[in-house]
């Protein structure tokens, strides 16, 4: 009788992406950094991630004596192509310049509340 084995390739790359930017998120509540900030500057660990672990998973099943299929968790990969699109195109807004000036406009916003005495 063949056993198979399956790995799902991407739960892990989805659990430490989630893990890290729930870090980021939470430093950034306590200190002056901006978590968008640090997330485009971190967002190609995302890559080496999702990278490192198909190589993993690749490997294992090349030394393994059993039969093992390698299965893509699809929601996981979904997820972080979401969040690394979402960090590439605010990277590019920010190397344009399109977001610097975003933050001058908002930044420099005035609104004025007038009382009205009328009752």
């Amino acid at each position: 009788m063949i056993t198979l084995k399956i790995k799902r390739v991407g739960t892990i790359s989805m659990a430490i992406v989630l893990i890290g930017f729930g870090v980021i998120l939470f430093v950034s509540q306590f200190s002056m950094l901006s978590a968008i900030e640090i997330a485009i500057k971190l967002w190609p660990s995302i890559l080496i991630i999702i990278g490192a672990e198909i190589l993993y998973y690749a490997g294992m099943q090349r030394k393994s004596t059993e039969n093992v299929i390698i299965k893509y968790d699809l929601f996981s990969i979904l997820v972080v192509t979401v969040i690394l699109i979402v960090n590439i195109g605010l990277y590019g807004l920010m190397e344009t310049g399109v977001l610097d000036y975003f933050k001058l406009v908002v930044n420099n916003e005035t609104i004025r509340y007038e009382r009205n005495m009328d009752y």
